[in-house]
């Protein structure tokens, strides 16, 4: 269960009661995080139970190497670099093996004559997951990139530092990722774009008779109080390309999840 205590502390200070053994610190140091982690993963698979599996490794790599973290840098630089790198060397999961089938199941509208009840959380649901499953056809490193800085908003010095490469190198490849991702979308969705084809209610239709989506077992529609855009810190906005704005929103608009099981997974961590 996470605590208030503690939560005003800045978190160089948690940092050395959790290496003391303070594990009452070292809950709400990680707590600040977990949130995010999970939703970057979650984009990241597209499938829930992957992204916890994924969220749970970060966890441990951060708990064994905790004593290693020399306050070079940020606490939060170092959480997330160590995120980064997981995510970009983990094996691959089942959504990303499945991509060519899944995805264009997913983005595309097929005829269907049975017309099951569809309510605003379904065509919602739907909404986030073919937008997350759109992600899916950037490579890896491509995915990262555009869900960290484009979704999340960091700046380019963070993401450089998170890549470890130059800031005129990360904007370069956070270029190339929306440029990659807005072709990829172009002629698909029509959120995006009025004259595609595609409609989130029709789409739901399909997919509640396909079984792909239930709709009394919400997957991504589920476990939010918030958007992403609303926890995210938002910058002035030079981009003068509406579609990539708009692709922008569409993302930001997504619910950023909190899950108990997170939080369980974090006790059980701890305990160990």
């Amino acid at each position: 269960m996470r605590t208030e205590q503690d939560d005003s502390c800045n978190d160089a200070v948690l940092v050395e009661r959790s290496i003391s053994g303070d594990k009452r610190s070292l809950n709400t140091l990680l707590g600040r995080y977990q949130d995010y982690i999970y939703n970057i993963s979650l984009r990241m698979f597209l499938d829930p139970e992957d992204a916890k599996d994924a969220t749970q490794e970060v966890l441990i790599k951060v708990l064994t190497g905790l004593r290693t973290f020399q306050g070079k840098s940020r606490f939060k630089t170092w959480i997330y670099r160590i995120t980064v790198n997981h995510f970009l060397n983990a094996p691959q999961r089942k959504m990303e093996k499945r991509f060519v089938r899944e995805t264009e199941h997913l983005t595309t509208v097929s005829a269907h004559t049975d017309s099951p009840k569809i309510t605003e959380a379904i065509t919602e649901e739907v909404r986030v997951l073919c937008a997350t499953a759109m992600l899916m056809c950037l490579n890896r490193e491509q995915r990262l990139v555009y869900i960290i800085g484009e979704v999340f908003g960091a700046d380019h010095a963070l993401g450089a530092e998170l890549f470890r490469t130059s800031k005129g190198n990360y904007r370069v490849k956070l270029h190339r990722a929306k440029a990659e991702l807005l072709n990829y979308v172009s002629g698909r969705c029509g959120i995006i774009d009025p004259s595609n084809p595609c409609r989130c209610p029709k789409k739901a239709k399909v997919l509640v008779s396909q079984g792909v989506v239930d709709g009394n077992n919400l997957k991504f529609n589920t476990s939010f109080t918030k958007k992403i855009g609303d926890v995210v810190d938002q910058k002035k906005n030079t981009v003068s390309d509406k579609i990539q704005l708009d692709l922008k929103e569409l993302f930001q608009s997504s619910p950023f999840q909190v899950k108990k099981e997170i939080d369980g997974m974090l006790e059980r961590l701890l305990e160990r």
